[in-house]
C-alpha cells in the first residue's frame, strides 16, 4: 500500500489539508476534531504513508454520516494520577482523545521522567506514529499501540477463514529523535505481511518461515491487550459504547519517556545519529535496494520532497477523494474553478 503509486499527480499539502477538513465537517464532525484529523492525515501523506493518509477520509465520512461513529464526542478524563491519564473517546474517532492523552503524558514525563497516556471507547486512531512523533518533538521517546476488545479476532473480510497468521494488524510505533540525522522511528503494524499480500503464494510462507508468523502473532496479541483490556475495553461500558457506536471498539496506549531520563539528552540524540548514519554507511542493502536505511529515513525524505513539490496522490486515491468532495458538496481545490461549478 505504501509503495509509490504507478500513476499520481502532485497536490499541495495545504490544499489537501483544507479540503479534508471541509469534507469532515460537512460529514458532521465537530470543527476542532476535523481540523486535527485533516492535519494528521495530511502528515501521513507527506511521509508517503498512503495507507493512513487522506485515502481514509472518505471512509471516516461515511461512518460519521451512517451513525457508526460519534461526530460530536464528549471527551472525558476517567482517571488521572501524577504519571498517568485515561481519556474516554465517547464513541468518536480515536485521533482527538489519543492526542489529548499524549499531550498530557508529555507534560507528566517532562516532570517525572516517565508517564502513560491511555484512551478507550473510540474508533480508529490512525498511525501510531502520530503520537510518538508528537512526543519526540517535545524531547521525549515513546511507544504507542492501538488495541481492541480481546474477543475481536481476524481482519474481517481480509481474513474470512480466521487464519492465526493473519489474526490482526494493529498499529504500533517506537521512536527516538536524532540531532542531525533522520529520526529512528518504527511506525508499522504488527502483521508480518501487508494487507494486500494474501493468497496461496503467501499462505505457503507460513510453513517456510513459521517463526516470522509466530512473532507477528505475538506482537498482535500484545498490542491488542495493551490498547484493549489494559485500558478498559473489556467491560460493560465498552460494550455499551460499541453497541451505540459500532465503529468505536478500540483503545490506545502511549508510554512517554523523557529523553534525558538516564543520561544527557544530547548524548542520546547523537547516539541515534551514529546508529542511523552507521547503518547507511556500513550495512549492505536488501536485494533490489540501493542503500540500507533505518525506519524513519524514507519518510523524512518524502516529507521534504512533498512539501516542496506537492504530495504525490495516486490516481485511485484521488478518485476516492474527489468522489467524497462531490457527494459532500465540497469544492475540489486542485481542479480548475470551472470544474467545481454545479452543472
Amino acid at each position: 500500500m505504501n509503495r509509490p503509486a504507478e500513476q499520481s499527480r502532485p497536490v499541495d499539502a495545504g490544499q489537501l489539508r483544507a479540503f479534508s477538513n471541509e469534507c469532515l465537517q460537512a460529514a458532521g464532525l465537530r470543527r476542532d476534531h476535523a481540523e486535527l484529523l485533516a492535519e494528521l492525515l495530511t502528515d501521513s501523506d507527506l511521509r508517503g504513508v498512503r495507507s493512513h493518509g487522506n485515502r481514509a477520509m472518505p471512509r471516516y465520512c461515511r461512518s460519521l454520516q451512517e451513525g457508526r461513529t460519534n461526530p460530536d464526542p464528549d471527551l472525558r478524563v476517567l482517571l488521572e494520577t501524577e504519571a498517568a491519564i485515561l481519556v474516554s473517546g465517547d464513541g468518536g474517532l480515536g485521533y482527538a482523545p489519543m492526542m489529548q492523552a499524549t499531550e498530557a503524558a508529555i507534560d507528566k514525563a517532562r516532570a517525572r521522567g516517565v508517564a502513560i497516556g491511555a484512551t478507550c471507547h473510540h474508533g480508529h486512531y490512525g498511525s501510531a506514529g502520530h503520537y510518538v512523533r508528537r512526543a519526540m518533538a517535545a524531547g521525549c521517546t515513546a511507544f504507542s499501540v492501538q488495541g481492541s476488545h480481546p474477543g475481536k479476532f481476524g481482519e474481517g473480510g481480509g481474513n474470512p477463514g480466521k487464519q492465526a497468521a493473519f489474526w490482526g494488524n494493529p498499529p504500533i510505533c517506537f521512536g527516538l529523535p536524532g540531532a542531525q540525522e533522520p529520526p529512528l522511528i518504527l511506525d508499522a503494524a504488527t502483521c508480518i505481511l501487508a494487507d494486500y499480500q494474501r493468497g496461496p503464494e503467501f499462505d505457503a510462507l507460513q510453513s517456510l518461515i513459521p517463526a516470522a508468523f509466530f512473532k507477528s502473532m505475538g506482537y498482535t496479541g500484545i498490542a491488542t491487550a495493551l490498547g484493549g483490556c489494559f485500558v478498559g475495553q473489556n467491560n460493560a461500558e465498552a460494550r455499551a459504547v460499541t453497541e451505540r457506536w459500532p465503529r468505536a471498539s478500540s483503545g490506545g496506549l502511549i508510554i512517554v519517556m523523557n529523553l534525558g531520563l538516564f543520561t544527557d539528552a544530547d548524548e542520546v540524540r547523537s547516539g541515534v545519529d551514529d546508529l542511523v548514519s552507521g547503518v547507511r554507511r556500513e550495512m549492505d542493502p536488501l536485494p533490489g535496494y540501493d542503500e540500507a536505511t533505518t525506519p524513519g529515513t524514507i519518510e523524512e525524505r518524502n516529507e521534504r520532497a512533498y512539501r516542496r513539490d506537492g504530495i504525490a496522490i495516486g490516481a485511485e486515491d484521488l478518485e476516492l477523494l474527489e468522489q467524497a468532495g462531490t457527494s459532500l458538496g465540497v469544492a475540489i481545490p486542485w481542479r480548475p474553478t470551472e470544474e467545481n461549478e454545479p452543472t
